[in-house]
């Protein structure tokens, strides 16, 4: 009997070939974020909510849009998501780039704590229900223009309830294990003692993680390639088991929701930090190990399936 063709594309199956970048980057103010955005495939649309991609797009090997003309729309997610789902098609754009999300979510949890702080909501939690939409709406429109994307955000050095230094992101764990839904790479910039910047690997979710590569150009010069070649060496497959190691706690607690077991980001967060209190652990790898375990029970408890590897 005759198959009949369709119109639909064939996927290859092969090992060779690379995911998209669909990555996320972090690091400190001026640490060189906008830059290496510039040298991601192009052209580039530029979400520039901080303002400042100006400075870097001579850096672009191909042409740089920005999705609005007006400032204001940079940091608007309904009308991000509108401008892309009139724009995009046709637009030859292979690069979403969002600089940065800080930008678009800080003034809404400011709005909220401010409102919460001033008696104006009965339900504290829920105030916050503006900035999750907008995360949502974003993650969703960008994700799904299927090009690929560099999710940008800050660190940030503070200091705990017992003054001790500490450094944080500018996103909260809760909106950075939702973000990984859309992600297969998160990467970190560093620097080392001389001054030199690298990019770290900290998660990648078909390939190898865990290693810094380090920028000799200057202007992160082929640094995108330089990373799938590194992180893609062995081919495109995923980890065979669960980790022992996270990069952090922000990691550690999207790997735990990412299993599926818990109903929301928050709820994996409560469980993570009423571990962390139970246990009192005396190191990070003792954390993982009893994280692991309790997301092992968890999951035995609901009837699920094996873990999947981060």
């Amino acid at each position: 009997m005759e198959v009949k063709k369709n119109g639909f594309k064939k996927m290859d199956k092969s090992a060779s070939v690379l995911p998209p970048r669909q990555w996320a980057l972090v690091g400190y103010p001026g640490s060189g974020k906008s830059t290496f955005a510039t040298q991601m495939a192009g052209p580039l649309l530029v979400v520039d909510s901080d303002h400042r991609f100006q400075e870097v797009a001579r850096l672009a090997a191909d042409d740089v849009f920005e999705v609005s003309e007006k400032p204001e729309d940079h940091g608007d997610a309904e009308r991000i998501a509108d401008l892309l789902k009139e724009n995009i098609v046709g637009s030859g754009v292979q690069t979403i780039v969002i600089d940065s999300l800080t930008s678009i979510l800080s003034p809404l949890v400011v709005e909220a704590i401010m409102d919460n702080d001033a008696g104006r909501n009965k339900n504290h939690v829920s105030a916050f229900k503006d900035k999750a939409l907008a995360m949502r709406l974003l993650q969703d429109s960008i994700t799904g223009t299927g090009c690929n994307t560099l999710w940008i955000y800050h660190l940030r050095d503070t200091r705990d309830a017992k003054a001790n230094a500490v450094t944080t992101t500018s996103i909260s764990v809760v909106e950075l294990a939702r973000l990984r839904r859309s992600l297969n790479m998160q990467l970190k910039i560093v620097e080392d003692d001389a001054g030199r910047r690298g990019v770290k690997v900290e998660w990648a979710r078909a390939g190898q993680s865990g290693m810094t590569l380090w920028d000799e150009s200057g202007v992160w010069a082929d640094m995108p390639s330089t990373i799938e070649q590194a992180v893609y060496a062995y081919g495109v497959k995923e980890a065979e088991g669960p980790r022992i190691m996270f990069a952090g706690p922000e990691d550690a607690i999207a790997w735990g929701f990412e299993q599926g077991c818990y109903r929301d980001a928050v709820h994996a967060k409560n469980s993570y930090d009423r571990l962390k209190a139970d246990t009192k652990p005396a190191s990070a790898a003792e954390m993982w190990r009893a994280w692991i375990a309790k997301v092992e029970q968890h999951m035995a408890e609901l009837g699920k399936s094996e873990l999947v590897a981060a």
